[in-house]
């Protein structure tokens, strides 16, 4: 909804670029600030009180300000906000089940998420069908008004509460582990960056051989979510400046989720019966391929064809992201070690958010001097980079055999 409000305003893709990038930005030092604060006060019901009253009053001023420059500075507070239950919500779903049902419990809490999702957008095609666009921002309002509320009457604070520290531990809280990993993150790259002799360094172990593959691993995913932020951003006003509707372009983000949605309940299967490492070096590949036919695309239709490929091809980008998602999982999760997994974890998705920066923040500037067609050409070579990189961090791992026979060990799917 936001790109599209902000080219209603009178914004570009550039806009809407560095709006992003600003949202992306304020991610990071505000999952370390509510990570801290969760084990500071140690209360559930608060900090989910503080996302859904936080998102609440940004949105009604969103729709009461229209204004560019008031946008981009409540889109960064929303960033700011919108994590700050994202701790004790993985907290609380430990606290309040039995340990051996964390995996289900953990997986009706993204099932639900992912339902949520595809309500919002598919509200969004029919109010956009026949009401404003910036009216829709009333409905948002509206629905984080009832978490509130829901908030207030349904979460209990658990008898004996954990702390971020012992979630980072466990591999099911994958997400809230992220502000220790950013915490080393900022550590070493803004307030320590390296020296000159310490890239040298690097470069010279790399060109060595002596890089590792849990290092390719991460490095593959900083480019796979560059990639992936150059053609996501710049998305929506392509969509838009090629005559598709507002109702449409939520149809297709829909059916994005929809499918993407319903791999989910058959990626672990594929991941045993194949082998997750190369799944998801496959998956890249594809991915990389799917971004040429939008590059294309941008080049040949306007309007309703251009709906229909999009419709098409942006689903199957869906797809193919939760066979990536849970294949690289599986493939980390295999090879990290018994020591720091934490702090691991937590820089694999530090790198995977600085990549969505990255991406988000060179992609305006790309389609609008060079137009959509060289930033989904751009976004394709990045990928290819990332499945090549993904392809040695395997070779490194040992994964040089094809995929195995049905039947076969292999890894499970990730928790």
């Amino acid at each position: 909804m936001v790109p599209l409000y902000i080219l209603s305003l009178g914004g570009t893709v550039v806009d809407v670029a560095l709006i992003t990038t600003a949202y992306n930005l304020v991610l990071i030092p505000s999952s370390i600030f509510w990570g801290m604060m969760t084990d500071r006060l140690a209360r559930r019901r608060l900090f989910f009180i503080i996302t859904c009253s936080g998102c609440t009053m940004i949105f009604l001023l969103m729709f009461l300000v229209p204004d560019l420059r008031a946008l981009a500075l409540l889109y960064a507070a929303l960033g700011f906000v919108i994590g700050a239950n994202s701790a004790s919500t993985n907290l609380l779903v430990m606290e309040t089940s039995e340990k051996k049902n964390w995996i289900s419990s953990f997986s009706r809490l993204n099932l639900i998420a992912n339902v949520g999702s595809i309500i919002g957008l598919a509200v969004g095609f029919v109010w956009t069908s026949a009401l404003p666009l910036e009216a829709f921002l009333i409905f948002c309002a509206g629905s984080t008004g009832v978490a509130i509320a829901l908030s207030y009457a349904r979460i209990r604070e658990p008898r004996v509460p954990l702390e971020t520290k012992q979630l980072s531990l466990h591999h099911l809280g994958y997400f809230s582990r992220i502000y220790h990993g950013m915490t080393v993150f900022v550590g070493h790259m803004v307030i320590a960056p390296p020296t000159g002799k310490e890239v040298l360094r690097a470069i010279r172990a790399t060109r060595a051989g002596a890089m590792t593959g849990r290092a390719l691993l991460f490095l593959s995913t900083f480019l796979f979510t560059t990639a992936s932020a150059l053609l996501n951003t710049s998305f929506t006003p392509f969509l838009s400046e090629s005559g598709v509707v507002d109702n449409e372009i939520f149809a297709v983000s829909l059916v994005n989720t929809l499918l993407q949605t319903g791999m989910y309940n058959y990626v672990g299967e594929f991941i045993e019966r194949f082998g997750g490492m190369r799944l998801g070096s496959y998956a890249v590949l594809i991915r990389a391929s799917l971004y040429m036919v939008f590059a294309g695309s941008a080049l040949v239709f306007r309007g309703t064809p251009l709906f229909l490929v999009a419709s098409l091809f942006y689903g199957l980008i869906g797809v193919v992201y939760a066979v990536w998602n849970s294949a690289t999982s599986v493939t980390l999760m295999s090879n990290l070690g018994p020591v720091r997994q934490g702090n691991l974890l937590g820089g694999y998705a530090a790198l995977g958010s600085l990549g969505t920066v990255v991406g988000s923040l060179f992609t305006g500037y790309i389609s609008y001097y060079q137009g959509y067609s060289t930033t989904f050409t751009t976004a394709a070579a990045v990928m290819l980079c990332s499945f090549f990189v993904l392809e040695a961090s395997l070779k490194s791992f040992g994964y040089t055999n094809p995929p195995p026979k049905a039947g076969s060990e292999s890894p499970g799917p990730p928790s």
